[in-house]
């Protein structure tokens, strides 16, 4: 899947400073909040339930891009197995259809 990496207004040292970057650097963290909002609403999903929710909620946007190296221009399935971009939307309500496979049980005495 992908995830927004471009042109991220972002912190840079320095002191109040704030630069537009970009790359996996920036697009990571966007998938990992993700992840934790989606394990913050439905604390019971395992790390695969997460994984699965986020690849199969991701939405293909029907356009082609650039295979990085060459010229060619490809759709995004061609790039990745999912071939889409992350949906927060989506993600959230496809979560809200399954039952967690985590026990969140506290044992006392740990």
């Amino acid at each position: 899947m992908f995830a927004p990496g471009v042109k991220i207004y972002a912190t840079v040292p320095g002191g109040n400073t704030y630069q537009n970057l970009q790359g996996t650097s920036m697009a990571s963290p966007v998938v990992a909040g993700l992840a934790a909002m989606i394990l913050e609403y439905f604390p019971t999903l395992s790390a695969a339930q997460v994984k699965m929710v986020i690849e199969k909620s991701s939405q293909n946007p029907g356009v082609k891009v650039n295979n990085p190296g060459t010229d060619e221009m490809v759709d995004l399935s061609e790039l990745s197995r999912s071939g889409g971009i992350i949906n927060a939307y989506e993600a959230v309500k496809l979560a809200s259809t399954l039952k967690g496979e985590r026990n969140m049980s506290i044992k006392k005495g740990f």
